[in-house]
């Protein structure tokens, strides 16, 4: 590949880490500010949320600590399945976006 195809892998601070290989480098950097957020979110922030309101809700219902955080694991774990199910949709999604 050409050397001016790395641009935007030169100024990314996990260029080391994305994984890519170096023909996939230019596509993975080219994915645009607005679905980078919603991956963000969808990835990492809605199953925090998830998972600290299912712990305090389940431990303000009275059970015990425990059983809390086992719910929680659980209903986070349901959530990435259903990610895993709608893979289809969400490459759809990202990739003809990113084009």
């Amino acid at each position: 590949m050409k050397e001016d195809s790395y641009k935007g892998c030169s100024a990314c601070h996990a260029q080391f880490l994305c994984g890519r290989r170096e023909e996939d480098r230019e596509q993975a950097c080219s994915l645009p500010v607005s679905l980078a957020h919603k991956a963000v979110r969808i990835s990492y922030v809605y199953p925090i949320l998830l998972f600290l309101a299912i712990l305090c809700g389940v431990s303000a219902a009275g059970l015990a600590e425990g059983w809390a955080a086992l719910c929680a694991f659980a209903v986070l774990g349901l959530y990435y399945l259903v990610l895993r199910l709608m893979r289809a949709k969400w490459e759809k999604l990202f990739t003809n976006k990113s084009l």
